[in-house]
């Protein structure tokens, strides 16, 4: 039992600090397996087999130890896995034969969440567009409908979809004027460009919000 626990131990910490050379997660191990006595370790591994638990990764931001795609490749291919698997379609209307794909392709378990609910109770659609909150310009009261969330924005971000966050995190997300005169356009074209309104727009009132309380803190402030 010791010397296969030694030996079990060795892979494992062999595997992991294969995956980023000198990162902290080696040690959490090491320290952790020197808590353990042989049955605990044994329950442990027996876990791990049975897929209840997952050896974990810490890979801190901006750590000595980042992670990568290739080393990750790398470490499969020397443990003789491969992401890449051909996959098996059922044809959903069950008269055509299941077949293999020819080409193989990328196969992960990720978590992964929703970016906004879809229950039906929790859909609000605004009656008018006559309402704005003073202090951010953003629709209020009756007026208010969807948020943007800021994992949706950071979505958007990834996808490199400028103009989208424009049009909501600016006019439709605050710049009063800006707002006004994308809807204008819209009435009286049926369409808008933002290029064509950039001279109509104004700031975000959140903007001028904050850069008035900070003045009143007595901290000066370029947000304007």
């Amino acid at each position: 039992m010791v010397g296969n626990r030694k030996a079990a131990e060795a892979v494992l910490l062999k595997r992991i600090e294969s995956l980023g050379p000198g990162g902290p997660t080696p040690q959490i191990y090491r320290d952790m397996f020197a808590k353990m006595d042989d049955n605990a370790f044994h329950a442990f591994m027996m876990r791990i087999k049975n897929r209840e638990v997952r050896p974990a990764y810490l890979a801190p931001n901006k750590g000595t130890a980042p992670l990568s795609v290739q080393t990750a490749l790398n470490v499969a291919k020397d443990m003789g896995h491969s992401f890449y698997q051909r996959i098996w379609i059922t044809p959903s209307d069950g008269k055509r034969p299941a077949y293999l794909t020819n080409k193989a392709y990328l196969v992960l378990d990720l978590p992964y969440r929703r970016q906004a609910q879809l229950l039906e109770k929790k859909i609000r659609i605004p009656k008018h567009n006559r309402s704005i909150d003073d202090l951010t310009g953003q629709p209020s009261g009756e007026s208010k409908g969807s948020k943007l969330s800021s994992p949706e924005v950071q979505v958007m971000a990834a996808l490199d979809l400028p103009n989208m966050l424009i049009e909501y995190l600016k006019y439709r997300g605050g710049d009063v004027k800006g707002y006004d005169a994308m809807i204008d356009m819209i009435d009286k074209t049926g369409s808008v460009a933002m290029k064509s309104i950039e001279h109509l727009a104004g700031g975000v009132e959140s903007t001028r919000t904050f850069s008035t309380i900070l003045t009143c803190m007595h901290l000066q402030n370029s947000l304007r």
